[in-house]
């Protein structure tokens, strides 16, 4: 089996690492590269290997036929630890792909920095709510595209 634990404090940290330089760096010109380039590629990598091992790995006896297109099949596919954990860096890795798009569309609206921070916050914890806000920030200000 995979080393699950490890690979999920380092998933994490390297996706924080990312938001710490979205939130605290806003204004460094290597930003968008350090998380770009750094985070989301080793998340990727990490979730490749994950994706990897799972496929090779049976279901557990009794937890249903794993797929994607009912409730039933996505709950026996996250049943399985690594399965589970690579769904996980997956959400890691897009979350913080619209942190960098909440990023680049702010700075092209003209918004400031620190109306974009509870956004980051929102989509670091919730995703799609920070994306929500910020598309709502973004209309209300009236710089919707």
């Amino acid at each position: 089996m995979a080393p699950l634990k490890p690979l999920f404090k380092i998933a994490s940290l390297v996706a924080l690492a990312g938001w710490l330089a979205l939130i605290c760096l806003p204004f460094w010109q290597l930003t968008d590269e350090l998380v770009l380039g750094i985070s989301v590629l080793l998340l990727g990598f990490i979730y490749v290997w994950l994706l990897a091992v799972a496929m090779r790995q049976r279901p557990e006896p009794g937890s249903g036929k794993p797929g994607f297109f009912s409730l039933g099949g996505v709950l026996a596919l996250l049943r399985q630890p690594t399965a589970a954990l690579a769904a996980w860096v997956h959400i890691l890795s897009f979350d913080l792909m619209v942190g960098l798009y909440i990023r680049s569309e702010g700075a092209i609206a003209g918004i400031s920095h620190w109306a974009l921070v509870p956004c980051y916050l929102l989509t670091l914890m919730f995703g799609p709510l920070g994306l929500l806000v910020f598309l709502a920030l973004r209309w209300w200000l009236g710089t919707a595209i």
